[in-house]
């Protein structure tokens, strides 16, 4: 088994398909439903051409050769599932303060050069106003969360773009070198986005061991 995050998920899922993965406040959600919504995630994004395209090997090692999908959310299943499925479709996710005004919204995703926002309603106003100075975005996928915010131009509902896509395994070769990355928190300046390749998150972050 590679050391992947989506593989590491896969290996768990396969052996453990019905033991809760997600919990949230009364509604729980199992390894088998989480596999099934986090591959419609990445199935979605690779049928638009998203993904890696270039590998580590020919990269420096600040570099990225994958798509960078921004993680707009609060806390809920939609921000496992979307994050599960950027690495099942060897994009790279990465988080995003949900207190952010425009100004600081506008330089994260400039800086992290974004194809994909996923992004919960209630924040559809701020990214309305920074979208026009955003041109590498290419996707943007709303998760209703019970606010009166509209459907922004463009977009998709989250539980749209599942419900078109295919709940099978992403035929894609996942690589330990796939990246997750992470902004920091900028206290005398702004947010870096600090790369983290699958293996070192792996031993690193989550205490893996090889079995």
């Amino acid at each position: 088994m590679a050391f992947n995050l989506a593989e590491v998920h896969e290996a768990v899922a396969a052996a453990h398909p019905e033991r809760p993965a997600i919990i949230w406040g009364e509604q729980r959600w199992s390894y088998a439903e989480l596999t099934d919504r986090s591959r419609r995630f990445a199935n979605a994004l690779a049928a638009r051409g998203l993904g890696a395209h270039r590998e580590r090997a020919e990269l420096a090692g600040h570099e990225s050769g994958q798509d960078h999908v921004a993680l707009y959310l609060h806390n809920g299943n939609e921000y496992i599932e979307a994050m599960l499925g950027a690495f099942k479709a060897r994009t790279a996710p990465f988080n995003v303060n949900y207190r952010y005004v425009a100004e600081e919204l506008r330089y994260l995703l400039d800086n992290a050069s974004a194809k994909v926002v996923v992004y919960h309603s209630t924040f559809a106003p701020t990214l309305a106003e920074v979208l026009d100075d955003l041109p590498t975005i290419e996707l943007l996928v709303q998760v209703d969360d019970g606010s009166d915010s509209e459907l922004l131009p463009g977009a998709v509902r989250y539980e749209d773009l599942l419900a078109d896509s295919s709940p099978e395994r992403p035929d894609l070769d996942w690589s330990p070198d796939d990246l997750y990355i992470l902004y920091t928190g900028g206290t005398t300046g702004m947010p870096k986005g600090v790369v983290w390749r699958h293996e070192d998150a792996f031993f690193a972050c989550i205490g893996g061991g090889d079995p």
